[in-house]
């Protein structure tokens, strides 16, 4: 009988799609888990030119590059201030992600319903806090892990993420200039040329990161107050997917970097001189038990047999690749699109209570987190020591 109405219940949404009312009311989408922090969270969404690097690399070179970066931070919110969407732009952004992965784009149109837990341009909290830089997958958004964002600024963390312009799903600059992912492989490639295309990309990602970096010096586009919140003594990254091997790449080439954690990381970029060497940051990884490319976790294990410092690597039995973003809380048909065996909410407090001991460790002199305690919180997570 639990069957038959499923059934009865997907073949209804179906039918049903041409009307959004009846589509919002049957497919609800569930708001940003609230974070578990003392501070209230601010963001500010704000618009970065490097005069010094071109846009992009071949036919898009024309013109200085671009970044849409937005900031999650402690903030106190007066009386007025507004609570910022999830999402601006939702119909484009829904289309985007709809497409991606193959998801109807009706049920999309829903992400508009989604609250998050931030104030708009709140003013920032005047303390200074260590700073965290996030890196997107590949086609991904800088909102993808919102859910992290909100939950490490309520607990004292400026946190800064980029749409990685021409390798972001979509980024969207003042005058509703748009500009969609343009790092597909073309055809006809061959295996070397495909990995030399992934390197340039990876390195006009890298740069981003350091401009950011380089302006939270200056006076370019950070307001006073969000700049002076920032304890640039104490500054860790994070990724996803290709924004983990960007961490990576930033982590073990810039001294300003002090820890570096990855979420289901895609090391095959990654180049082998980086791998190679020793990367002489902590550096923890959390992700899905394996990959189809067998060789990402050898990667994974050459880098941190070659650390000198603390690594650990966790693996999250019954998550797959998406489960470590926001794309699985929202609703349990992505069941259906991508996302894993395990629940939502667990999988939301692995993964951020292994970020938050992390940086907490390493940028706020906290507790060292112990292995012994993941092993009894987390049977699902299969631990690895190095």
């Amino acid at each position: 009988m639990q069957l038959i109405r499923q059934i009865f219940f997907l073949f209804a949404v179906f039918w049903l799609s041409g009307c959004a009312a009846l589509v919002s009311v049957l497919i609800p989408l569930e708001d940003v888990a609230k974070p578990t922090g003392p501070y209230h969270v601010g963001t500010q969404v704000i618009h970065m030119v490097d005069e010094k690097r071109s846009a992009w690399y071949g036919e898009e070179s024309n013109g200085p590059r671009e970044i849409m970066v937005r900031v999650w931070y402690p903030a106190q919110p007066q009386e007025g201030d507004q609570k910022a969407p999830y999402i601006y732009n939702e119909k484009l952004i829904g289309d985007v992600v709809a497409e991606d992965f193959g998801i109807p784009k009706y049920i999309m149109r829903n992400i508009s319903n989604i609250n998050g837990n931030s104030w708009s341009v709140a003013q920032p909290v005047n303390e200074k806090f260590p700073v965290l830089i996030f890196s997107h997958g590949h086609g991904g958004l800088k909102i993808q892990n919102t859910t992290q964002m909100e939950e490490m600024a309520s607990h004292g963390y400026v946190v800064f993420a980029c749409d990685h312009a021409y390798d972001a799903g979509v980024s969207i600059f003042p005058g509703e200039r748009i500009i969609f992912s343009k790092t597909d492989i073309p055809e006809g490639f061959t295996e070397e040329e495909k990995w030399d295309l992934r390197r340039v990309q990876l390195d006009y990602r890298v740069a981003d990161i350091q401009f950011m970096l380089d302006e939270m010096t200056r006076d370019n586009f950070l307001s006073v107050a969000l700049k002076n919140s920032l304890d640039l003594d104490h500054i860790g990254v994070f990724g996803h997917s290709f924004g983990g091997g960007t961490s990576v790449v930033v982590a073990s080439t810039d001294e300003r970097i002090d820890a570096c954690f990855g979420l289901d990381t895609w090391f095959l970029p990654v180049p082998s001189t980086v791998l190679n060497s020793d990367l002489n940051k902590p550096f923890i990884h959390l992700g899905q038990v394996r990959w189809k490319e067998e060789d990402n976790y050898l990667k994974l294990d050459t880098l941190v047999g070659n650390n000198s410092a603390w690594s650990l690597r966790l693996d999250v039995q019954g998550a797959t690749h998406y489960d470590f973003t926001d794309f699985s809380q929202f609703n349990r048909l992505t069941k259906r699109f991508g996302s894993g065996e395990i629940a939502p909410p667990r999988i939301r407090k692995i993964t951020n209570s292994v970020i938050r001991e992390f940086f907490d460790h390493y940028l706020k002199n906290g507790p060292a987190l112990v292995v012994e305690t993941y092993e009894k919180l987390y049977p699902e997570v299969i631990v690895k020591r190095y």
